[in-house]
């Protein structure tokens, strides 16, 4: 028998509608058009939506029915795509109406246009019986035959200010739907997901004017629903990031570059609208985590944060990462990804030249306000530090709104300019004479003065920083914490096919011996000596390339790998996940860090199995536990390079056993996982609560 297509599938997710479907489903077969199929989709409802529309269904063969477990409405609505047969497809909400002669109208206008699309409006009802219209675009088609490409009625419903991006009260070609992968995404706001790619994609749009599409305002519907604006708003920075994503990687033309680029500023303004109007009314207890744009802050600092904020519960805190000094940027940025937010508040333009005392503290004050005008006074607020340099802030939030502050101590001031010799600060901090002491003397004491003033806990990553908190800073013990850094286990087995393919992903050839540094390019890190060191014995070990991953002073290195360049590869930052398959293909690892506080380049390779060669600094030296589980060497005051490059020629010599990788990925997991580091934060967030 021959199968006959629909004129149009008209598609019906419903979920819990109960009180309304039996109105809705009478409408739809009601038409005047009767060639539709209609396709309901019950979403795993809890009520009797589903026995009502199968008692239409009895009555009406071109009724189907989907039988879904709950998805949420964008699964759904992609399943009655998936199920649709035919010419046109039609959305009806099951709490909605529509005219009798809806799908009529639309119809002969689709087919006189040859519409890829035709956008109708929505006529918006409330319970009063009063209602306003949604969705007028005469302005964009000022003439009842007008047929335009979709880029430009984009533009044009932009520019008028008549886009609606409602998928309700339009029809669409469904070939056409399907060849351009038309979908729907989110959890709330999915047809703002679907309208900006159907714009983009459609070759033929027309309008069909006329109220027929009834849409209920009430406040069981999913977008109206108290407690959901962080949900819309972690739906609309979704939308956000993949539209400019998308628009970044396809549009060329400036006009239709522009109307998207309005569109997103939109949906984000939105989406920190929605979360701002959660945060003032919620009680949970608020944490801001803050930091401060910089290299640290891209490398180790960052990644402690992120590590951070997995040991809180989004559902049962507000969290909220604050980023100073943010730069490229006039305006505060704001986006809000698995249930936290963050800030990035940038220097304005006049205290770019140059800071003061005075000015210094004006920025704190705008930051704290600008960010305690939108929290309820009565909240429990806790604020975790990063840099001693934020004082005025953590002062502010600890007078004003009361917050428990916490501080991790990630590196020192003193400790950069020495380099970690901690025997020469205590005779500087004793009697500083040079003018340059008394500098690096003056930030010791501001250090020690944040952590003594602002400070309810102070956080050691590693047992050495504990000591000379104590010792040298005079931090009372009972405010000191020790929690050593923890890390999410990313580590994946390669079989020997797996790491040959790798190989040849990233151009090495089979008997190209590999070793690997990864970090900042700066002189702490002693990556320019570890250049050097390598250049010396490149005549010796032929075979061997050095991979450097990461930024900072290019120049410099590249200067040192004079004329030896094609032997050193400088992949700049690259992804985690690239730099683990690098892992898994080199022979070692060179952790050259003059001063280290703790040493997570170390323990991140020691868990992908990596052996390493450290130098004997105090946090690495922790991290290989004194060389039993790494190699350790010690630079040489006056000849640095020779040192290092004595323990290379050993390390490619084979004169260090090559440690048991699985000891080494054994000795991360029992002292510096992130289970255990989840434990001991949340332990310290109650013990300054007094619980």
């Amino acid at each position: 028998m021959e199968t006959i297509t629909p004129k149009i599938s008209v598609l019906i997710p419903a979920y819990n509608a109960e009180a309304y479907i039996d109105e809705c489903l009478s409408s739809v077969r009601e038409q005047t058009l009767a060639d539709i199929e209609i396709i309901v989709a019950d979403d795993g409802s809890t009520d009797n939506t589903l026995q009502r529309a199968e008692a239409h269904a009895a009555v009406d063969g071109r009724i189907r029915l989907l039988r879904l477990s709950h998805r949420g409405v964008s699964p759904t609505r992609n399943a009655l795509l998936a199920a649709a047969e035919g010419t046109y497809v039609g959305f009806v909400d099951s709490d909605d109406t529509v005219a009798p002669d809806a799908f009529e109208q639309l119809y002969r206008r689709a087919e006189a246009c040859r519409a890829d699309m035709v956008i109708g409006s929505v006529l918006y009802c409330r319970a009063d019986g009063s209602s306003y219209r949604m969705g007028d675009r005469s302005k964009t088609f000022p003439g009842e035959s007008d047929v335009l490409d979709g880029k430009e009625c984009f533009c044009r419903l932009m520019e008028n200010d008549e886009y609606v991006p409602m998928v309700c009260g339009s029809l669409y070609r469904r070939s056409w739907v399907k060849a351009h992968g038309l979908h729907f995404e989110c959890a709330t706001h999915d047809d703002e997901f679907f309208t900006p790619y159907a714009f983009y994609a459609a070759g033929r749009v027309a309008y069909c004017p006329g109220d027929f599409y009834f849409y209920r305002l009430h406040n069981a519907s999913l977008v109206h629903t108290p407690g959901r604006l962080r949900e819309q708003a972690a739906a609309l920075c979704l939308i956000t990031g993949r539209l400019k994503s998308f628009i970044d990687g396809q549009l060329a033309d400036e006009e239709v570059k522009n109307a998207y680029e309005s569109l997103i500023a939109d949906l984000q303004r939105r989406a920190q609208q929605a979360y701002e109007q959660a945060l003032a009314a919620s009680t949970r207890p608020c944490l801001f985590i803050v930091s401060g744009e910089s290299m640290a802050n891209q490398y180790g600092v960052g990644t402690y944060i992120s590590q951070l904020t997995r040991c809180f519960d989004p559902s049962a805190w507000d969290i909220l990462i604050l980023t100073l000094y943010a730069r490229q940027q006039q305006v505060v940025a704001w986006k809000y990804e698995d249930g936290i937010a963050s800030y990035g508040i940038p220097t304005p333009p006049a205290l770019q030249g140059g800071w003061s005392e005075n000015n210094e503290k004006q920025y704190y004050r705008n930051v704290f306000y600008f960010m305690a005008s939108r929290i309820p006074s009565e909240r429990a607020v806790y604020c975790h530090f990063n840099f001693t340099s934020h004082y005025e802030l953590a002062k502010l939030f600890r007078e004003k709104l009361r917050a428990k502050v916490l501080f991790t101590l990630h590196y020192t001031e003193w400790g950069l300019h020495l380099l970690g010799d901690r025997r020469k600060m205590e005779q500087i901090v004793a009697g500083p004479e040079t003018a340059w002491e008394k500098q690096v003397a003056g930030r010791f004491e501001s250090e020690r003065k944040f952590m003594l003033d602002c400070c309810d806990k102070v956080i050691a990553i590693a047992r050495h920083s504990y000591d000379m908190l104590r010792d040298m800073y005079g931090i009372p013990r009972e405010k000191i914490a020790y929690i050593p850094n923890g890390m999410r286990d990313d580590y994946v087995e390669r079989t020997a096919e797996e790491r040959e393919a790798l190989r040849a992903k990233y151009g090495f050839g089979k008997q190209e011996r590999l070793v690997v540094y990864a970090g900042r390019l700066s002189p702490e890190k002693g990556v320019a000596e570890l250049v050097e060191a390598f250049g010396k014995l490149r005549d010796t070990f032929p075979e061997v390339r050095l991979v450097v991953a990461g930024t900072g002073n290019f120049t410099g290195c590249m200067e040192k790998a004079n004329p030896f360049w094609s032997r050193v590869v400088f992949t700049g930052f690259i992804p985690k996940e690239q730099l683990f398959e690098l892992y898994a293909i080199a022979e070692f690892g060179v952790v050259p860090s003059v001063y280290e506080e703790f040493g997570f380049v170390a323990a991140e390779m020691m868990m992908n199995k990596l052996p390493v060669l450290v130098n004997q600094t105090t946090g690495l030296r922790e991290i290989v536990a004194e060389g039993e589980y790494g190699a350790m060497f010690c630079f040489d005051k006056e000849h640095k390079v020779e040192s290092l490059q004595a323990a290379l020629a050993k390390m490619l010599s084979g004169g260090y056993p090559q440690r048991n990788r699985d000891a080494g990925r054994k000795r991360i997991l029992g002292n510096y996982v992130l289970e255990d580091f989840r434990t001991r934060i949340n332990a310290v967030y109650r013990s300054v609560n007094g619980l």
